[in-house]
């Protein structure tokens, strides 16, 4: 693969994570074009694309495995852990009423159905349906590619419209949260996003040697189309954490995503040589599942530190998750929000594993230390 794809799609990771911090708050969207592309229709579809078009099918299974959980599924589980913690503190001590109860359930099984349940990191509740997602792609795909990996056209076109087919089932099957909080939930979320998967995967295999018009060019097509279609169905809209939409035909909220997605990709590789002068925007890429872990408790520690400001509810700041305090300033205010709960949220990554480093090194030496003295007693 050319560095100038590599480049394209990290830079659509850059683009896809900040859209999550921004919509989260919920005040500019300054990426939508003025509600034009609402970022909940595709910013996390954005991410399952991503993955699709890196799906290495090369690896075996065992490997493919051990990788996926060690670095979705244990991180999410240890600080599920350590938001649990958090949660119970703040709630029993703290005047907080924030998340659930510090309880087995909470704990263990939530994250497969619901990934809500401490608030605090809510944001997480996309890596289950990714890391099954990045399960059933690679499940159906791997007995079907060759000794390198690669598959041909028509396998790949197949498996995107076989996906396809079944995202349009689930979001028929889900309309207005009738799934509620359950692994069938969880069930319709991987079945939702399984086609925007499917997408990266053909679009690597066949549609990328085709994918050559020039950026203004193509940039206008595609907002074009989407304009068309929000003005023919202005209703569109869904939410993939609980799959509601509005009654529009599931196809056009597909068609939507699919041509957001097209058009953030030719702007990211128009700003993909950005990468090559840019450490954080590097660092950024490669460390999203910090953000997506974290920018939650980010966002709590800024509002924390700005408890002291005239106007600022601290009721609403104890009971409301979605409160943001933003004094005269609104823009400049939302600015710091962004920017602040992303070094905030990368710097408790950063830490985390170091700190994981040295507990690994640590283990490891007392087991060298161990054997060596085992091996001294036998002697």
């Amino acid at each position: 693969m050319a560095k100038n794809g590599d480049d394209t799609f990290k830079m659509l990771y850059v683009l896809a994570i900040f859209m999550i911090v921004d919509g989260h708050i919920g005040h500019f969207d300054y990426l939508n074009l003025g509600g034009l592309l609402r970022y909940q229709n595709y910013h996390t579809a954005l991410f399952m694309f991503v993955s699709g078009y890196f799906l290495n099918l090369e690896r075996g299974y065992k490997a493919f495995f051990v990788r996926k959980i060690s670095r979705i599924l244990v991180p999410l589980y240890l600080w599920n852990l350590a938001y649990g913690g958090v949660c119970a503190v703040l709630n029993t001590y703290g005047g907080f009423a924030l998340g659930g109860a510090f309880s087995v359930y909470n704990l263990l099984i939530a994250p497969f159905t619901d990934g809500h349940q401490f608030i605090y990191n809510m944001g997480a509740w996309f890596l289950v349906p990714l890391f099954l997602v990045q399960c059933v792609g690679f499940l159906a795909l791997k007995p079907l590619a060759d000794e390198k990996g690669r598959l041909n056209g028509g396998i790949a076109g197949g498996f995107f419209f076989a996906m396809f087919g079944l995202g349009c089932l689930a979001l028929m099957a889900a309309p207005e949260n009738q799934a509620q909080r359950s692994f069938y939930l969880t069930l319709l979320r991987v079945t939702y996003f399984l086609p925007s998967f499917a997408l990266g995967v053909w679009y690597r295999a066949v549609l990328e040697k085709y994918d050559v018009l020039k950026t203004g060019v193509r940039s206008f097509v595609l907002l074009f189309l989407i304009a068309v279609l929000c003005y023919v169905y202005p209703k569109y809209n869904h939410i993939p954490a609980w799959l509601d939409y509005t009654g529009e035909p599931v196809i056009v909220i597909y068609l939507i995503s699919f041509t957001a997605i097209l058009f953030w990709l030719g702007v990211a590789r128009f700003l993909a040589p950005l990468l090559q002068k840019s450490r954080v925007l590097c660092y950024i890429s490669e460390h999203t599942f910090d953000i997506m872990m974290h920018h939650f408790a980010g966002f709590m520690l800024i509002k924390a530190a700005l408890s002291g400001s005239d106007g600022f509810d601290k009721a609403a700041f104890k009971s409301d998750i979605w409160y943001y305090y933003f004094g005269g300033r609104e823009d400049l205010t939302q600015w710091l929000y962004i920017t602040i709960t992303i070094v905030i949220a990368l710097s408790a990554g950063f830490t985390s594993r170091k700190i994981g480093g040295i507990i690994l090194k640590t283990v490891r030496m007392e087991r060298v230390l161990e054997f060596g003295r085992k091996y001294d007693e036998k002697l």
